[in-house]
């Protein structure tokens, strides 16, 4: 099919990333200088990193315009010169100004009846008359219901062809820029078939529909309106248009939700379970490819040729060029700017002979109707003019008006821009208007004339351009006031030509400070996205805890595109970087304690409403995500190792002793060579504790290494928690995609694979359940309405409903409970539990040094725990634990069930990791003993989370000896390992 001068386009834009990278002999050298140099020729260029992870190639995309195709339409023999002035003036130009002409047209088929009503009807016809609010020259036939819906639908198939073709052309990490009024369906449909697109939209146009469009024309209006909310990203040209569409969102979609972001002056609206940035960004010029034209000595002396070829070889020295041009849209106000210039002519008959409109008018459009009406009538005006005024005998062959239709080259406009003495621009309504800022960029010394339908003079007058006291140009508020924009042009002749030049370069100023490539940039930006996370204030609890959450769905977009190997956005850097600043802000000075509102009553422990939380974990996690994404984004096939090693600053002890601890585990792994099962615990073991659970955010780099290590190391894995699966409980605060882990919640009484299999345990009555209810209810009471107690609402893991058990902290990780309060809130809890099962018979209440536990006791008398969570795992799955290999971690007391029931099932197979500070030696002589009973030496202990995390990571990094899915497997070697010298070995 045909394209038509003033087409549509889309552009699909690549991210700009950063080209360094770390090669793998620096990090060899950095790691240890000991090793031979690696000559980095015979490293080939590899597609994963050493931890299996695809290498994310960070390549520019092509700039890829998709353009209905150009065959057909196009006029027959049209001169070359003819053809470039049509593109320059054309959205094309503005694009092909700012890409230089780097880019790829792609084809977009689509049936010629179907092209047909959807540009020159509903586009033409509707759209754009609507948008500038031209009512009168919406076509009469979309009053007619059949015909509207016959040419929308051929609007909205053209925009299903246009999104099949980008995203059939699109990368994951690709940002699709969607530009004006013929697509505005375009990211509705494209989000329909890949929602994780981020696709934006300019409207070059107004947004100003009439009053009745909603109703007139309510086809087009609702999914218009819907449409847009539906793209990641608006631009508007002025604050006008974004204001109206805001309006139009109240008025007639009632239950989307506005924002208002006043900083960064940026508007989210919410709508339908989707959230849409609204900005404002007024499009400019590429100011050198004028300027350089502009300074052309051929250009100044055509200029100079200009002027004689108007005014004669020695007119008079007060004679005025007003000149105009754009394309002959009924938008622009021509007619009304020739009856202006009339009466201008009629009121001072002492300029006659002396002043020339000379107004360029591209024709275009004509098979439009109310185009072609339009443009008849302006021409007989402007001949009407001149017969009115001509006088050969007074003024010789001055014409006050030279009405051109054809187009001019860039240097010949740029010639008349030199030559004019005031530019008019005075469209009804336009989006922007780039001529005004084209001429004033090129002619400082010119005056200007501008109404305020313009983009560009509502862009101006925001700026503080255009004041009472000092107007930099001259402003016509009604082109339709006759007498009033006459008296424009005479205010415009007769300002002083100091005043005049002054005024212009002040405009140029702000013309060269705002051109097309800060347009482009500030719009392609990603921090003003809603999706970014801003840097904001933390006084609240609900401040802190929902900052926590918006970093978990970043976070588990980074693990999700870093599994896939899809290149990391942006915006994600900037989030998490957002969001350290705003934690670190807020703590106080030198420290990482904050202290936040929590809404209590002031008591004796809580005088100022507050609570204070040690947040240095929250923050640490957030500054390894940060490194995480530098290394990872890195094309080195060791940026896996490089991360690794910056964990070592993280290690309790020593950055020596971390080495040594992830060496322990490493050889055990290796020892191991493949993992049947993987059962293990989360916070403490896999996460050092946080403040407060819903806090608690797993960080992006332990939810890729976890995973990967499912992926390449382990059959089986299960994560066994104590939390609860819901409501801030452990699938809150995971970042770890569905499917490589089966999820134990309450201890492992209820599992979690995917929304549709859960599944848990069927042995509690529901008496029981009940009763334990009503100990729940009773605590959630006294934390309640007793202020002393509100405090162990927010600690820890605060009040927590499970699934056979209720816990309840009472010490925070910082340990700032005082013991006195501590033990008057463990003594409520027994007198609540003895209240509702005096006899002991249901409930068994377990304490250790941050929660209290209240566990419903099971049909045997006992309670359930984490070996019995794993059983109703493995008789579920009907797998056998006797054969295999069986890898257990943990940190706790709690954990220890886990391993002794995997110890039962296969004594020599098991290998742990556990997690404990030297300080407990208690709990190391436990797990060490327990490993002793059952004759078994795989044992390693590890100071911190991170190391067992660095181990799990280096574990993948070597060629795996079995077939995944293997029962049996060959054991290489079962040997214990010191972890440095002077520490206890696993069979101490």
């Amino acid at each position: 099919m045909a394209v038509n001068p003033e087409n549509m386009w889309l552009a699909n834009l690549g991210m700009n990333i950063d080209k360094f990278k770390i090669t793998s002999t620096e990090y060899i050298e950095k790691i240890d200088p000991s090793m031979e140099k690696i000559d980095p020729t015979y490293i080939s260029a590899p597609t994963t990193n050493t931890l299996g992870l695809p290498l994310m190639k960070q390549a520019l995309a092509d700039v890829l315009f998709h353009v209905i195709a150009d065959d057909d339409l196009k006029e027959e023999n049209e001169p070359a010169d003819k053809r470039q002035i049509r593109e320059e003036m054309s959205l094309l130009g503005v694009l092909n100004t700012y890409n230089r002409g780097n880019y790829k047209l792609n084809p977009v088929i689509v049936q010629e009846q179907d092209y047909n009503v959807y540009y020159g009807g509903i586009s033409n016809g509707l759209l754009w008359p609507a948008m500038h609010n031209l009512a009168e020259y919406i076509l009469p036939e979309y009053k007619d219901t059949k015909t509207l819906k016959e040419h929308w639908f051929s609007y909205v198939r053209v925009n299903y062809q246009f999104a099949i073709d980008a995203v059939r052309n699109s990368r994951p990490q690709d940002f699709i820029w969607i530009h004006d009024y013929h697509l505005m369906l375009t990211g509705m449909i494209m989000q329909s078939l890949d929602r994780n697109l981020e696709i934006g939209f300019f409207l070059h146009i107004p947004f100003q529909p009439p009053d009745d469009f909603f109703t007139t024309y309510k086809i087009v209006a609702f999914p218009i309106l819907r449409g847009l909310l539906r793209f990641t990203k608006v631009g508007f040209q002025t604050h006008r248009d974004r204001t109206k569409f805001i309006e139009l969102v109240k008025s007639y979609l009632p239950t989307a939700k506005v924002k208002t972001e006043d900083k960064l002056d940026v508007i989210v609206v919410t709508y339908q379970g989707w959230s849409c940035s609204l900005g404002v960004f007024p499009v400019s010029i590429k100011n050198e490819d004028f300027l350089r034209v502009a300074r052309d000595p051929a250009v100044i002396e055509r200029s100079q040729q200009i002027r004689k070829q108007i005014f004669g070889e020695n007119p008079p020295a007060d004679v005025c060029l007003f000149f105009s041009v754009e394309r002959f849209d009924y938008t622009k106000g021509i007619r009304e700017k020739l009856l202006a210039f009339q009466r201008y002519l009629e009121k001072y008959p002492e300029r006659r002979g002396k002043d020339i409109l000379f107004q360029v008018a591209v024709t275009n459009r004509r098979g439009v109707d109310t185009y072609r009406v339009y443009q008849d009538e302006s021409i007989d005006l402007a001949e009407q003019i001149n017969k009115q005024f001509k006088d050969e005998e007074k003024y010789g062959n001055w014409l006050p008006v030279i009405f051109q239709t054809s187009g001019l080259q860039r240097s010949e406009l740029i010639a008349h821009y030199l030559a004019m003495d005031v530019g008019v621009v005075t469209p009804k309504k336009d989006g922007m208007n780039l001529v005004a800022k084209e001429m004033m960029l090129c002619n400082s010394a010119a005056g200007l004339i501008l109404s305020t339908g313009a983009g560009s003079e509502m862009q101006f007058s925001m700026a503080g351009l255009h004041s009472e006291q000092d107007p930099n140009y001259h402003r016509v508020d009604d082109l339709f006031d006759v007498e009033t924009f006459a008296e424009v042009f005479h205010k415009a002749l007769t300002e002083i030509r100091e005043q005049r030049e002054r005024h212009g370069k002040v405009l140029n100023d702000f013309i060269m400070a705002n051109d097309i490539e800060r347009w482009s940039q500030t719009f392609l930006d990603p921090s003003w996205s809603h999706l970014v996370i801003r840097q904001t204030d933390v006084t609240t609890l609900d401040d802190f805890f929902n900052l926590m959450l918006r970093t978990r769905d970043v976070r588990r977009a980074i693990v999700e595109r870093v599994l896939k190997g899809i290149p990391i956005r942006q915006h994600f850097a900037i989030s998490l970087q957002n969001a350290k600043e705003s934690l670190e802000l807020a703590c106080k000075p030198d420290s990482f304690k904050i202290e936040l509102q929590s809404g209590v009553d002031a008591t004796v422990s809580n005088k100022n409403n507050t609570v204070e939380f040690y947040i240095k974990n929250e923050i640490e996690e957030l500054e390894k995500d940060l490194k995480f994404l530098e290394f990872i984004q890195s094309e080195d096939v060791f940026n896996i190792e490089q991360f690794i090693s910056s964990l070592q600053i993280y290690h309790p002890d020593s950055e020596e002793r971390f080495r040594n601890e992830v060496a322990a585990v490493v050889d055990m792994f290796f020892d191991a060579d493949h993992f049947n099962y993987f059962f293990t615990d989360r916070d403490g073991t896999l996460k050092s504790y946080s403040c407060a659970y819903p806090a608690s955010i797993q960080p992006a780099y332990s939810g890729v290494i976890q995973a990967q290590f499912a992926r390449r190391c382990a059959q089986t894995c299960a994560i066994v928690t104590t939390a609860p699966l819901m409501q801030v409980g452990i699938l809150d605060v995971n970042t770890i995609p569905e499917g490589y882990y089966y999820i134990g919640a309450s201890v492992g009484r209820e599992w979690y694979v995917d929304p549709d299999n859960k599944f848990k345990d069927q042995s509690i009555p529901e008496h029981d359940l009940q009763q334990l209810d009503l100990v729940f209810d009773s605590i959630a009471y006294l934390l309640e309405e007793d202020p002393e107690f509100k405090i162990f609402n927010l600690i820890g893991s605060g009040l927590q409903k499970h699934f056979g058990h209720v816990t309840i902290a009472h010490q925070d990780s910082s340990n700032t409970i005082p013991t006195e309060l501590k033990k008057k809130i463990d003594d409520k809890i027994h007198a609540i539990v003895e209240d509702i099962d005096p006899n002991n018979q249901l409930f068994e209440i377990i304490i250790d040094d941050r929660d209290i536990k209240i566990f419903v006791k099971t049909e045997f008398g006992g309670i359930f725990d984490k070996g019995n969570g794993i059983e109703l795992l493995i008789n579920h799955l009907k797998c056998d634990l006797t054969e295999g290999t069986i890898l257990v971690c943990g940190d706790s007391i709690t954990d220890i069930p886990m391993l002794e029931y995997c110890l039962i099932k296969n004594p020599k197979n098991v290998y742990t990791v556990w997690v404990v500070n030297g300080q407990n030696i208690q709990l190391r002589n436990q797990v060490h003993d327990l490993c002793k009973k059952y004759g078994n030496e795989h044992l390693v202990f590890v100071s911190c989370p991170e190391v067992l995390l660095g181990s799990m990571a280096q574990a993948t990094i070597r060629e795996i000896s079995i077939c995944r899915g293997a029962v049996t497997h060959h054991r290489h070697s079962s040997s214990t390992t010191q972890l440095e010298e002077g520490a206890p070995t696993d069979d101490r």
